[in-house]
């Protein structure tokens, strides 16, 4: 039975923090999920872990059981398949909360970072619009009553501002029909996939981090779970839906099959930095392998949060400068005409 919603990031990691804690005490399954069915707020999520306590209790896994549902990612329902056969389901309830914090927290940080611009274009439109369609006219009529002439700047914006005037209906539909498709987009499958490679191709290097980092957080996962470095690259290389970092691992794959270390590997295919790849040999030699991932994905996550407020600390002060530039030269441009005169008048 499937389901026409999907979980956010931010919805898998408290599902699996939720789980990892009953687990851990020592509650069956089947209690655990009535439990979450109990605190459960909304009848969606209700329903939901319905479809999976039903599966439980007709002696299904648990990877089976949110399969069945339809909404919970194959990598999701890969792990939890993988903890149970191993014997280690709370550990990586554990880190699949981990693994969708870390995307939550990024998904999170380039959604402000594109919010907040968008915000200030908008009221950056709004406000040039006003001027040109509602508070040059007013100064216009002064100046025709006057018997003066406004300036050549403040007569384009006032043909500007007709031209928006007459047109305003046809500009209303565009605003809409724009809207509706990027709606469009956002809800199908295609349409985010052409969304999100728009998004990395405006911004390579911010994109470029992104997908190391969630690299790093899979290849934590899938070591700190028990699986061996080739099945770890071959089941996170799935996850990357960066074109380029795909390109990356399924090259990182083909080099250690063919013999080559994972650590030199890594460096080769410039998925990592020297440094970072100096890490990685030290983790790989002491054991330590999982730990090193993560801490790598620590630090990406950082840099991209780092990136992402500096951008933002960019384009806050730019927008605001671009604004009052084009508010007071529109301004000016029907003011100083109009103070001339008044002077002569007076």
């Amino acid at each position: 039975m499937a389901n026409k919603f999907t979980l956010s990031a931010e919805e898998l990691a408290a599902f699996a923090a939720q789980l990892s804690l009953t687990v851990k005490t020592g509650i069956p399954l089947s209690e655990a999920i009535m439990i979450l069915m109990e605190d459960a707020e909304t009848d969606s999520a209700k329903k939901l872990l319905g479809i999976v306590l039903d599966k439980l209790e007709l002696g299904g896994t648990l990877a089976d059981a949110l399969k069945d549902t339809g909404v919970f990612p194959v990598y999701m329902t890969q792990m939890i398949e993988i903890g149970e056969a191993s014997g280690r389901l709370d550990h990586v309830l554990d880190s699949l909360h981990r693994y969708y914090e870390r995307e939550d927290n990024i998904a999170k940080s380039a959604k402000s970072a594109v919010t907040y611009p968008a915000i200030m274009l908008v009221i950056l439109i709004v406000i040039i619009v006003i001027l040109v369609t509602k508070v040059l006219p007013i100064f216009n009529q002064v100046f025709n009553t006057l018997g003066g002439e406004m300036t050549p700047l403040a007569q384009g914006a006032i043909r500007v501002g007709e031209i928006i005037s007459n047109s305003s209906v046809a500009i209303v539909v565009i605003v809409v029909v724009i809207a509706a498709i990027l709606i469009v987009l956002r809800l199908t499958p295609g349409g985010r996939k052409s969304l999100v490679g728009m998004g990395q191709r405006m911004f390579r290097q911010l994109s470029d981090r992104m997908a190391a980092a969630k690299f790093a957080s899979g290849m934590s996962l899938m070591l700190a779970s028990g699986l061996d470095v080739d099945r770890s690259v071959e089941l996170t290389l799935p996850l990357m839906g960066n074109p380029g970092m795909y390109a990356k691992v399924d090259k990182l794959k083909k080099l250690t099959e063919g013999g080559a270390s994972f650590t030199d590997s890594v460096v080769a295919t410039k998925i990592f930095s020297g440094m970072q790849g100096r890490m990685l040999t030290l983790g790989f030699k002491s054991g330590n392998l999982d730990n090193v991932m993560g801490q790598i994905a620590d630090d990406y996550e950082k840099e991209v949060d780092d990136r992402l407020d500096n951008l933002i600390s960019i384009i806050e002060p730019t927008m605001v400068a671009i604004l009052c530039v084009i508010v007071g030269l529109i301004l000016l441009s029907a003011m100083l005409p109009l103070l001339g005169v008044m002077s002569t008048i007076m």
